[in-house]
């Protein structure tokens, strides 16, 4: 647990302002907003994959960075 805590403090800050860029990059300002567009067809789910994935692997990094080693 002190492990999660502290790759959070380390990495957090950083991931989020990636997280924001990702999302402005796709013309949304939250996840709700990308959600909507997704379920709609607004946008084409593979245009978002990229971004879903880094995401992933962002919040993998914190919680769990060695399921990524065996990835």
């Amino acid at each position: 647990m002190l492990g999660i805590v502290s790759r959070e403090l380390r990495l957090g800050a950083a991931q989020e302002r990636r997280h924001v860029d990702r999302l402005a990059a796709l013309g949304f300002a939250t996840h709700a907003e990308l959600a909507r567009a997704v379920r709609s067809g607004a946008v084409a789910v593979p245009d978002v994959i990229a971004a879903v994935r880094a995401d992933v692997t962002d919040r993998l990094l914190v919680a769990n960075p060695k399921c990524l080693e065996t990835a």
